[in-house]
């Protein structure tokens, strides 16, 4: 074989490992960090990517994909002086690996210490209650205090949770206590307010009987108000010589009545019904 045939071939095998060598097929949940002669020159996205042989270098693979801290209890403060454990749900994503990769040697640990630094300093400022009730106002805090240092390190904070709030015994203890006194003080309160309407309701009801028994009094009273009237009426209208007629009736009968007892001798009458009866006796013999 000749000199400028091999030549030629080793020319070729050259080029076709060349080309070999700058066909890049980058996944989906990654980016590279391409280095030109040992400095950073760009970043390969998700796809088909060309790079230069033997001048470019794939130097980092960087996930693309949501990363989670460990879940690890921090020690912290509150501003009433009680000392709580925090956990917290930490997701974020690497959105610049240049800065990601060249910044910070260690990501996951810098991101941990500045997060227990800055959860210390939020949940100082928070009572214990505001800690456990409002949660999301504390996360949000410690979201916006982790931003600054996010963007210098290339990465986005997807969430950020309080997920558990752990106190010390004494203190679990002493919540207990004021618990179970609060509850005491709930029933005490519930039965209170039962019997102060239970009360008010036999006072409605003493009160509702009163008013219908003065409405029926009332009611009768003008009953007879109205009777009386009436007959003061049909006397005037020329009715007392009938009511006249029937006192007389019922003054014969009832002596009558006392005449026709077997032991009676003396029959003692008041003057007005002998006069009555004298003159009603008058006036029988005047028309016969």
């Amino acid at each position: 074989m000749e000199f400028s045939s091999f030549v030629f071939l080793f020319i070729l095998l050259l080029v076709i490992v060349a080309l070999w060598l700058s066909i890049n097929i980058v996944p989906q949940s990654q980016n590279w960090v391409i280095e030109s002669l040992g400095k950073y020159n760009r970043t390969l996205n998700a796809g088909f990517q060309l790079t230069i042989p033997f001048l470019e270098v794939v130097r980092f693979k960087v996930s693309a994909q949501e990363i989670q801290l460990p879940p690890d209890p921090i020690n912290a403060i509150t501003h009433d002086n009680v000392s709580i454990s925090v956990q917290l749900a930490i997701l974020y994503r690497i959105i610049d690996p240049s800065k990601t990769m060249y910044r910070i040697q260690n990501l996951e640990l810098g991101i941990k210490t500045i997060i227990n630094g800055t959860v210390r300093s939020v949940i100082g400022k928070t009572d214990l209650d505001g800690v456990q009730s409002n949660r999301k106002h504390i996360a949000d805090e410690i979201e916006t205090e982790l931003q600054h240092i996010a963007t210098e390190w290339g990465i986005k904070l997807t969430r950020v949770e309080v997920t558990e709030v752990e106190v010390d015994e004494a203190t679990k203890q002493a919540m207990q206590i004021q618990l179970n006194a609060e509850r005491v003080r709930r029933g005490t309160v519930t039965e209170a307010e039962g019997k102060k309407q239970a009360a008010q309701l036999r006072a409605d009801a003493e009160l509702y009987t009163a008013q219908k028994k003065a409405e029926a009094t009332m009611v009768l009273a003008d009953a007879e108000a109205y009777a009386v009237t009436a007959v003061s009426r049909a006397i005037s209208d020329g009715g007392a010589s009938a009511v006249e007629f029937e006192i007389k009736k019922i003054q014969a009968a009832a002596v009558k009545e006392l005449a026709q007892g077997n032991n009676t001798k003396l029959i003692m009458l008041p003057s007005d019904v002998l006069s009555s009866l004298s003159g009603t006796i008058g006036k029988i013999i005047e028309k016969i």
